[in-house]
């Protein structure tokens, strides 16, 4: 007797004793050398899976999409918080797996349904969508788990596109994508224009690599480097023949977050998009981190800079300043605040934003706060309240400052 699949045991955030089916063999996916499978293997949880766990969004919902669901991670995490839950994939295996995680973990059922992208639900709309897609930008669809069989990155930027229209209000849509950075454009313009109209936008750059790094990448993936060194070659060579066809020197890969926003939607205010590279390591779970980033920057819409003055504002809970110099100067040479939770963020501030930040503790209005510095330092409060509002803006933003007013955000 031999068995068939892998089924092995997956903690749950809370502790639940959960189990992940997938094929013999590939019980960890991505990139880790799996061999040249059939097109229609179904892989297990690898690094790509977890970060997408980690990084979505875990508010009760009435309904969630996952597409592409592949060995069905996805979907038995969104089964804690969601009522309804759908799978999609285009490997009829992919749902027969799907059926079977859920089963075996005492989880909620889920509708199945097979087909590409957004075709098998129809015209139905979520509050949760989230996807690890088959991202790889690769010359052909050989692979389905990994391979979108589209030119370049446009699998992935049909999909975040026709997401919009698949979210319902305050919605939140989640990817994992790979991106091309193409000769005399950049990439930041290119993801800005994949963000479809009525969502705000998140998006994360969390790595680069160069188009031989990329493709030694993944031909590690299939196996290829195990087999014909000359048909090798061959493969080596059609990868880098589509990137230069595609004028692409490089491919990033990262996060991308949209929310339905119907006040963008109508018009009333500018969406909100945020395009950044962040290498550095964060701590997961990210998914509150990520609806309260989003939750800031609609305060910040709501308030011009006499507004922002008049409000109150918390450092955010183990934010640490550091201060770097020459051992005994009297004064250092930059301060430094850093957060040590979420994304884990640093930045430079001015003695004047040091000083603000450190005293935040809901009681004072900024206002009073750099009228009481101005007395300190001997600075006119007047320019100081013309100038410091952007850096208040700065810091809430990132998450440093957390406004007092109202439900403190995380």
């Amino acid at each position: 007797m031999h068995a068939t699949v892998d089924v092995r045991p997956y903690g749950g955030p809370d502790g639940e004793d959960w189990f992940i089916v997938s094929d013999l063999g590939c019980a960890v996916g991505g990139a880790g050398g799996i061999g040249k499978k059939d097109e229609g293997v179904v892989l297990g949880v690898g690094g790509a899976s977890t970060t997408l766990a980690g990084i979505t969004v875990r508010t009760p919902v009435a309904t969630a999409l996952d597409l592409g669901t592949g060995s069905g991670i996805q979907a038995l995490h969104a089964a804690q918080h969601a009522t309804l839950v759908t799978a999609t994939d285009l490997n009829p295996r992919a749902l027969d797996f799907t059926r079977l995680t859920l089963a075996l973990s005492g989880a909620r059922g889920a509708e199945l349904l097979r087909g590409s992208l957004f075709e098998p639900v129809d015209g139905d709309t979520y509050d949760l969508i989230v996807s690890n897609p088959p991202f790889v930008i690769s010359p052909g669809a050989g692979l389905t788990y990994r391979d979108g069989g589209m030119t370049g990155d446009d699998l992935c930027r049909t999909l975040v596109q026709q997401a919009g229209d698949r979210l319902n209000d305050g919605g939140y849509a989640q990817f994992l994508a790979n991106w091309q950075h193409v000769d005399g454009e950049e990439w930041q313009d290119r993801l800005r224009s994949w963000v479809p109209a009525g969502c705000d936008a998140w998006i994360v750059q969390r790595e680069v690599q160069d188009v031989t790094q990329y493709t030694e990448l993944w031909l590690r993936d299939s196996g290829e480097h195990r087999g014909d060194r000359e048909e090798y070659r061959r493969a080596y060579g059609r990868w880098l023949d589509e990137f230069e066809a595609g004028k692409t020197k490089a491919i990033g890969f990262g996060w991308i977050t949209l929310r339905k926003n119907a006040a963008v939607a109508s018009g009333r205010i500018e969406p909100s998009i945020v395009v950044e590279e962040w290498p550095h390591p964060v701590e997961q779970p990210l998914g509150d981190t990520v609806r309260a980033h989003f939750e800031r920057q609609d305060y910040l819409r709501g308030r011009d800079d006499a507004a922002l003055l008049a409000d109150s504002f918390v450092l955010a809970p183990e934010v640490v300043q550091e201060q770097v110099g020459l051992p005994g100067a009297e004064d250092p040479e930059h301060v430094l605040l850093r957060q040590n939770r979420g994304m884990r963020r640093a930045t430079r501030v001015d003695h004047v934003a040091a000083g603000f930040a450190g005293v935040c503790d809901g009681t004072l209005s900024a206002g009073r706060i750099l009228d009481a510095i101005g007395q300190l330092t001997g600075e006119d409060p007047v320019m100081l309240r013309d100038r410091t509002p952007q850096a208040i803006r700065l810091l809430v933003e990132e998450g440093f400052l957390l406004p007092a007013t109202g439900e403190e955000t995380a």
